[in-house]
């Protein structure tokens, strides 16, 4: 099963891509996600336009962004396909491209595109993948960069949320909407936060080994992002 917006996905490779330009100006494949999932190393830029929540999968947990009050709602994204918010989680720029493997044999990563979004084209609007000699160009070269780092920003997220669950941190919540002259409010539900009392708690040595590690500091720009639930109406 493909990540979230991915359709299908192909290596990229000078053989079949040297035409292929990528014009990124519409971010309405993004529409109908109401959480969008994010990095350890954002949560500084999310905090101030998104609220941080954790969600659980057969996995472990996983940090996202909450943009939408009701399932299928992206509240950030309007109809002419434009992202609302001065910060864009990099999960939303990474489409079309994202890394994978491409063979059973081998676990190396291969740089992939989906082909299927709009933007990809071959007359030449955009952005150019490769060169006239076929070598990359210097987008791809980024692009390519950037998923290095999104990838290792995975891992690290995977370090911080099992140690969020071994300290016993999270717990579940819901958050109620009220709209403002609305009789009733709508739930959004199936979530995790960390529970404050069970932080103020802890030993001092865990406390000290959060603080060392960084965790600590991105405990309270979590928790300082939930904040942002309030105006979420008002987007």
């Amino acid at each position: 099963m493909l990540p979230m917006f991915y359709k299908q996905l192909t290596a990229v490779s000078s053989a079949t891509h040297t035409d292929l330009n990528i014009e990124i100006t519409d971010y309405r494949f993004a529409v109908s996600a109401n959480v969008i999932p994010v990095g350890i190393s954002e949560f500084s830029q999310l905090l101030f336009h998104y609220p941080i929540v954790f969600i659980k999968a057969d996995t472990g947990y996983t940090p996202v962004a909450v943009v939408g009050t009701d399932t299928g709602q992206n509240l950030f994204v309007n109809n002419d396909g434009d992202w609302l918010a001065p910060y864009m989680p990099a999960y939303v720029r990474r489409y079309p491209f994202m890394v994978a493997s491409v063979s059973e044999q081998s676990q190396a990563l291969t740089v992939c595109i989906d082909e299927t979004y709009p933007g990809c084209n071959r007359e030449g609007r955009g952005e150019a993948l490769f060169n006239q000699d076929k070598s990359q160009t210097d987008y791809l070269q980024k692009v390519s960069q950037f998923l290095q780092q999104f990838e290792l920003d995975s891992r690290r997220n995977q370090v911080f949320t099992a140690r969020l669950a071994a300290l016993d941190l999270l717990e579940s919540t819901e958050v109620t909407f009220t709209a403002q002259g609305a009789e009733s409010g709508r739930k959004l539900d199936g979530f995790f936060v960390i529970n404050r009392e069970r932080l103020k708690q802890l030993d001092q040595s865990d406390v000290q080994e959060l603080h060392q590690t960084g965790a600590l500091e991105l405990i309270y720009q979590h928790l300082a992002s939930l904040f942002r639930f309030s105006n979420l109406f008002n987007v």
